[in-house]
């Protein structure tokens, strides 16, 4: 069976929140009793080439058969009736503090099945002619340009032009009262659009987006395919944003620039935009055929990204953030034994699982930057070219860009990815080098545990002299001794790498033979080695003492980031403390005397701030005064701001006045996050009556939990209350990611000292949607308890 085209036909009443829907899907080939997509619909009438046929239940909720035979081509029409919810997912209402909302969609996986009976699987794609009735003073936005507009009687009836052939998850629908910032890029008509009197922000978006598309149409050599491309601000969403085609939503923080965004924030935006434009083409114009192949979309698009960004602001060395945000989580996941396969086996959406987005976001996208090193710049992407001709408007799987990037290569691309991404895991390569450089490689796990299992590792090899490349595909490889420095150059490869005592002993980061990227590479790995018992701590502490600032920022983000995991995990550790505190505290004079414009500086001097202000009573006192003017402040420095507030006074009613006095949405999360470290009882059954009053965005809500389960001082009460935070996670928002990424992050930390008990616990909360997080905190608690154990003395 094969679709051919949806016209829909939907008629929303603000007023009630409900609208009603007449479609007729074009069909072609031969079928028998079919199974159609639907959810909380109610069917009015469904008929079959002009007969009406029967609904009979399916295997799922979201199922229903219908009792009809197709022969050649034939049209099915539904007439039905539904609710606008706001669970953030399908066709849902999305709410603003203030009260006001918008209609919005968010298909992806399988949301489209709530809005309009359809075959929703990415396989099944069609074209869309889309009509929405609405009241007159309401605006409608779809994926196509408006190709019709009529009114009376105080409505109007919006027709958007047909689309091209494109999967039901791409579909988007999106209705409320708008201002939008419009400019022509070429033959494109782009759009910067919200919700009127939310709005606030500058052209930046529009910039970037321009920028983006023309770096698009240059790398893959073919030009956008739309005529139009809108970016919307949507004020409650569950994701970052999506690449619905030619009609991307965003949250509000992830689009919307204006005076109270920071640099963080500025790089943020930037990213998030090339991110869902470079799905545009990898994803939307070439789909793949099942959900097990979502990787791809996402890897690469994170991918292409960076390189997007990395080209038109070159002076943010964005490749730096990829490896100490991206390929920091994916090592980290991608290091329990609770991790999961790049490519599942499954192809269903259901029958997949829960996948770690770690996983499918960044150690794809670290793959994928470790092949094109493998195989050359040039080669990789002409091969990706061809992939991108060859199936436009089509579906492929990964094994057909696989195999065109061997033909541009001449090497095996396909051998050496299936290895990568059919398994999970990555291998720990061991160097021992005295008159000869031998290495083996074996399985690097957290817990300490291996195993023998080996992958085809495109390795490179360090000298002083240049960059040796080979396939290291075999247990152990004895290399050429000359000129040695390191293994993983720029670290391009997805593995960690122990060297000999030696090599620690005479390390110098100071040195020029070492990037800034094989500096994050050595220093992450060393910090692994330690955390899975595989190195002392006092040789990491010692290493982190020889690094002094010297502009590379990333670096210094690296080690902020490392030491404050450490220091949470071992806070009873006086040595770690001090380690901590003087590493942050050398860092705040050297960035206080190197004032420059390189906002990785700033965006380090933020965090380094953030960081003393939970040790250093002068630096939190003095954060702590900004605060009732905190959003005249630089807002890289706001997080600290409000952190020191909360630290130093405690005040949950000064706090959540502040929180509800502020109108920017990552000022807002800045003063929610801080609320987690309010004291007591009485301060969480404010912000629980805050978050259940709905003066909490939803989007937000799990913000506020993960602080809350994460501060030292109300460990105990989250713990106790662990099971009512998950119960209003599901209530908000179907559970699923959000319960399971809480329980990621808190775990290890709430369960200090009772994992017997907090396993007993977890047996209560798990289910098919939360367990792969559940694991991993309980995996993460046993691996920190054995640290406290060893070093918490």
């Amino acid at each position: 069976m094969r679709i051919e085209h949806y016209d829909i036909d939907l008629d929303y009443d603000e007023k009630t929140k409900e609208y009603t829907g007449k479609e007729r899907i074009m069909l072609s080939g031969n079928e028998k009793d079919f199974v159609i997509n639907t959810l909380n619909h109610e069917i009015k009438e469904i008929k079959l080439n002009g007969v009406n046929v029967e609904l009979e239940n399916g295997k799922k909720d979201e199922e229903k058969i219908i009792k009809g035979e197709l022969r050649n081509n034939s049209e099915l029409f539904i007439e039905f009736k539904a609710k606008v919810p706001e669970a953030l997912t399908g066709l849902y209402l999305a709410k603003t503090p203030d009260g006001s909302e918008m209609v919005s969609t968010q298909f992806e996986a399988i949301g489209a099945r709530r809005a309009f009976p359809c075959f929703d699987e990415p396989l099944l794609k069609a074209t869309f002619s889309i009509k929405l009735t609405i009241a007159s003073h309401l605006d409608a936005i779809s994926n196509m340009p408006v190709a019709s507009t009529t009114e009376k009687n105080g409505r109007k009836t919006v027709e958007f032009q047909r689309t091209p052939r494109m999967p039901t998850y791409l579909l988007y629908l999106g209705i409320g009262e708008f201002k939008t910032m419009h400019r022509k890029h070429g033959n494109v008509d782009l759009y910067l659009t919200g919700l009127k009197g939310h709005m606030e922000t500058t052209k930046y978006p529009l910039d970037v987006a321009e920028q983006c598309l023309d770096f698009f149409n240059e790398y893959t050599g073919i030009p956008y395919m739309l005529p139009k491309m809108h970016l919307i601000s949507v004020p409650e969403f569950a994701a970052g944003a999506m690449e619905n085609w030619g009609a991307i939503t965003f949250r509000e923080s992830a689009l919307l620039h204006n005076e109270s965004s920071g640099n963080a924030s500025k790089k943020r935006i930037a990213s998030v935009i090339a991110h869902e434009i470079a799905h545009q083409w990898f994803g939307d114009l070439v789909t793949m055929k099942y959900w097990n192949d979502l990787w791809l979309n996402e890897s690469f698009a994170t991918f292409m990204a960076n390189k997007a960004i990395d080209a038109i602001y070159p002076e943010w060395n964005i490749t730096g953030d990829m490896l100490v945000s991206d390929g920091r989580g994916a090592f980290l996941v991608d290091s329990l034994e609770s991790s999961n396969p790049v490519s599942p086996k499954e192809r269903d959406m259901d029958k997949m699982g829960e996948r770690s987005t770690e996983i499918t976001y960044g150690k794809g996208g670290m793959i994928l930057r470790m092949i094109e090193s493998y195989v050359g710049e040039d080669a990789f992407k002409n091969g990706l070219h061809n992939y991108l001709l060859k199936y436009s408007y089509s579906n492929a799987e990964a094994a057909d860009l696989w195999k065109s990037i061997s033909e541009n290569s001449e090497k095996d691309v396909s051998g050496i990815m299936d290895a990568w991404i059919t398994r999970d895991g990555y291998p720990l390569i061991t160097v021992n080098n005295g008159n000869k450089v031998e290495i083996t490689q074996e399985r690097f796990l957290l817990n300490g545990k291996t195993d023998d299992r080996i992958w085809p590792v495109p390795l490179t090899v360090k000298r002083k002299d240049g960059i040796e490349s080979m396939l290291f595909d075999s247990k152990e490889k004895e290399i050429s001794v000359g000129q040695f420095l390191k293994l993983n150059a720029d670290e391009t490869g997805f593995y960690r790498v122990k060297y000999s005592d030696d090599f620690y002993s005479k390390f110098d980061p100071a040195s020029d033979d070492f990037t800034e990227f094989d500096l994050i590479g050595i220093i992450s790995d060393l910090y692994a080695l330690v955390i899975s018992g595989r190195m002392d701590l006092k040789r990491y502490t010692d290493i982190i003492g020889k690094f002094k600032q010297n502009g590379r920022y990333n670096l210094y983000i690296q080690i902020s980031n490392e030491l404050a995991e450490l220091y949470h995990i071992l806070y009873r550790n006086e040595d770690v403390k001090k380690t901590f505190m003087d590493f942050h505290e050398e860092q705040k004079k050297l960035l206080e005397k190197d004032r420059n414009d390189d906002i990785n500086r700033s965006i380090l001097h933020g965090l380094v701030l953030r960081r003393l202000a939970e040790v250093d009573e002068d630096v939190c006192g003095d954060l702590a005064a900004k605060y009732h003017h905190m959003e005249k402040e630089d807002p890289d420095m706001r997080n600290a701001i409000a952190y020191a507030f909360v630290k130093k006074h405690d005040d949950p009613e000064a706090t959540i006045k502040k929180y509800e006095s502020l109108k920017n949405d990552n000022d807002r999360v800045a003063v929610l996050v801080s609320m987690g470290n309010l004291k007591g009882k009485e301060a969480m059954e404010m912000i629980f009556t805050l978050a259940k009053d709905g003066r909490i965005k939803k989007q937000d809500e799990s913000r506020y939990y993960t602080s809350f389960g994460l501060s030292i001082d109300n460990k105990d009460l989250a713990f106790e209350n662990i099971e009512r935070i998950v119960a209003r996670l599901n209530e908000i928002s179907s559970g699923g990611r959000n319960v399971s990424n809480l329980m990621s992050s808190v775990l290890p930390f709430l369960g200090e000292g009772r994992t017997d008990e907090t396993k007993k616990l977890m047996d209560k909360i798990r289910n098919d949607k939360n367990k792969l997080g559940i694991a991993k905190g309980l995996e993460k608690l046993e691996i920190f308890e054995k640290l406290r154990e060893k070093y918490n003395k």
